[in-house]
């Protein structure tokens, strides 16, 4: 059976279960749905929260999914395989954002039964089922057992040859010093100097990682990014999504938010839409002058 909880993380990183419900969900609120039925564990995150708040949620939510929700001697969501983070304020304006919490919405709009220590379990599909009785198959009639016929012994006179009268000898698998590949380094003499060269045989050689000045300057660019903005937030939060996406948020909201996309860094629409307009200017002229060292 598939259990459900749902947390309330408050100020000082402390989540307490709290009673099922949709409504829980506010914008002055951090939630977390913790549903073992999908292996996830959902992050509601209010449009009314700040940075240091999200972050803290974020923690609770990691560890959660880590070690599960330990009730006397049971554990709830010791399975769990994915986090999902929703941010309200991306709802309606990223695609991303909204199939998450179609999938959460998904969950809470489901019937449910309620059980001890805030904890609910759901049915197959979201509708009670009644559950079919078993059905007794009737006991075969048992017939008279049959008579087993006792099988002759052997007469001692005549005692069976042993196996290994007829076995052939086995082939011995090692082979000679001429069929054998030679795995120790030949030497080749030079001038009466032994030089050690691997055997052509072996064709194994010792990976090197090479790292091509443009991924170098890349990286670089990125490190600009996150310089220049902080010349201006003393406090940021920095993510990188699964599709290598960066974001960029301060105590208020978002920053930023850019990609890479043929060696060129390139900025969301909404970017740098929720500060002022010198702010941005200035980011932008420190990114540049930083860039020029490269």
């Amino acid at each position: 059976m598939d259990y459900a909880l749902m947390f309330n993380v408050l100020e000082g990183g402390v989540s307490e279960p709290i009673t099922w419900g949709k409504e829980n969900l506010q914008s002055d609120k951090n939630i977390i749905i913790l549903d073992e039925g999908s292996s996830s564990l959902f992050l509601w995150h209010g449009a009314k929260q700040g940075l240091v708040a999200r972050r803290t949620a974020l923690r609770q939510a990691e560890s959660l999914k880590g070690h599960g929700y330990t009730i006397g001697k049971s554990i709830v969501g010791r399975d769990i395989k994915e986090l999902k983070e929703i941010d309200e304020r991306k709802i309606g304006r990223d695609p991303e954002t909204d199939k998450l919490n179609e999938q959460l919405q998904d969950i809470l709009n489901r019937e449910y039964k309620e059980l001890e220590n805030y904890i609910v379990t759901f049915d197959t599909k979201g509708i009670s089922i009644p559950t079919p009785k078993p059905t007794v198959m009737p006991k075969p009639i048992a017939g008279p057992k049959p008579v087993e016929t006792p099988k002759p012994s052997p007469t001692p006179t005549s005692p069976p040859k042993p196996e290994t009268t007829v076995q052939a000898k086995p082939k011995m698998v090692v082979a000679s010093e001429y069929d054998m590949k030679p795995v120790i380094t030949k030497t080749v003499v030079h001038d009466s100097q032994p030089e050690q060269v691997p055997p052509k045989e072996s064709g194994v050689l010792p990976k090197v990682t090479v790292v091509h000045p443009k991924d170098l300057s890349m990286q670089a660019k990125i490190g600009f990014v996150f310089m220049s903005i902080l010349d201006f937030f003393d406090d940021i939060w920095i993510s990188k999504k699964e599709d290598g996406t960066y974001s960029v948020e301060h105590m208020d909201g978002k920053v930023c938010e850019f990609s890479i996309e043929e060696g060129k860094i390139k900025f969301s629409v909404n970017s740098f839409s929720g500060i002022s307009t010198n702010i941005k200017t200035e980011i932008q002229r420190k990114f540049v002058e930083l860039s020029k060292l490269l």
